[in-house]
């Protein structure tokens, strides 16, 4: 059996006196690597007291090999004390043909600034689902996934290993539209859309599970202005990097809805994750949309009332703790 991985670790201080600190919280990242992604990753990283244990890909914004790749650049690109895995995950989703988004993040996810596609190990079907089962179970109790794309990897982990992933503290997923108009269509948002069966089945299996949707996204906006000062106090290899590749996410918003910038949902997503008491919630049951052609992806809840067990669901965010976590952690490296 594995050793489970201590909530503290004891030293002693030069008296010999024993301290106890809070170990660092275990993170797994599961991505289909576009831009928002690279950024949510950058602020997980660089996030004192986390520990990025793995980061698996999932098909979305990108084919998965993208995913991968990107990955593995961005990593390339953080300031490191520990590099996690990167373990490659579902190339489609569970039961529809894959749909991908090159007009918002690029034909490779980040911003087309990747012209070749670097050599991936080959590796063996369900690395990324028995990776997240490991993790479940490595930390039990204590691992928080952090789901940035659609859900077909936490889907296909939960029907193959239910017993490891009822060991999660929490899956944060960034996904749908309640009382906003959907990224995707009229109704839904692109994650849910792009696997409606897997995000019904994550939803719906009584699992602790926040849900940020567009809603609360939608309120954070970052503009290209905003991004060049923010690089300009920072020279680096990375802020160079954040320049090239949000260029053509910011750029498409600017053609699309008239401002040139970009909304942070997977950022955002990612702070919830690591600073819960940034957002307010409420549980409710969730229905994701998977059988209809008009209103694939769209998510119906009662957010009215509130049902033990059901998701929660992020309703309110303090934008300004958010902002300055967001500045301190992606840019000050």
């Amino acid at each position: 059996p594995r050793v489970r991985s201590p909530v503290f670790e004891i030293r002693c201080d030069p008296n010999g006196n024993v301290k106890t600190r809070s170990a660092n919280i275990p993170l797994l990242i599961d991505t289909d690597a576009g831009v928002d992604d690279a950024l949510a990753i950058l602020y997980a990283v660089h996030s004192p007291g986390i520990r990025v244990e793995a980061i698996t890909t999932v098909a979305g914004n990108v084919e998965v090999e993208k995913c991968t790749r990107n990955v593995n650049v961005i990593l390339d690109h953080a300031t490191l004390e520990y590099r996690p895995p990167v373990v490659q995950g579902a190339a489609k989703p569970l039961r529809l043909p894959l749909v991908t988004a090159p007009e918002v993040h690029g034909n490779d996810g980040l911003g087309n600034t990747q012209q070749q596609l670097r050599e991936i190990p080959r590796r063996r079907s369900g690395d990324a689902v028995d990776c997240i089962r490991e993790c479940c179970d490595r930390f039990h109790g204590e691992l928080t996934i952090v789901a940035l794309g659609p859900l077909t990897n936490i889907a296909l982990a939960l029907k193959k290993y239910p017993r490891s992933l009822r060991k999660v503290k929490r899956i944060v997923s960034m996904g749908g539209a309640f009382r906003v108009p959907g990224n995707t269509g009229p109704v839904a948002e692109f994650n849910y859309f792009v696997d409606p069966h897997a995000a019904n089945i994550v939803l719906n299996a009584n699992l602790p599970v926040i849900v940020v949707p567009l809603d609360l996204t939608e309120q954070i906006v970052f503009t290209r202005d905003e991004l060049r000062t923010m690089c300009r106090r920072r020279r680096s290899k990375l802020s160079s990097f954040i320049l090239r590749f949000s260029g053509y996410y910011m750029r498409y918003h600017k053609t699309t809805l008239g401002f040139e910038g970009g909304y942070l949902h997977d950022p955002l997503a990612m702070a919830i994750a690591i600073l819960p008491s940034l957002a307010e919630y409420r549980r409710a049951h969730v229905s994701v949309e998977s059988a209809g052609m008009l209103a694939r992806g769209m998510t119906v809840a009662d957010l009215q009332t509130t049902a033990s067990g059901k998701p929660r669901i992020a309703v309110a965010i303090d934008r300004e703790k958010f902002l300055e976590s967001f500045h301190r952690r992606v840019f000050a490296h």
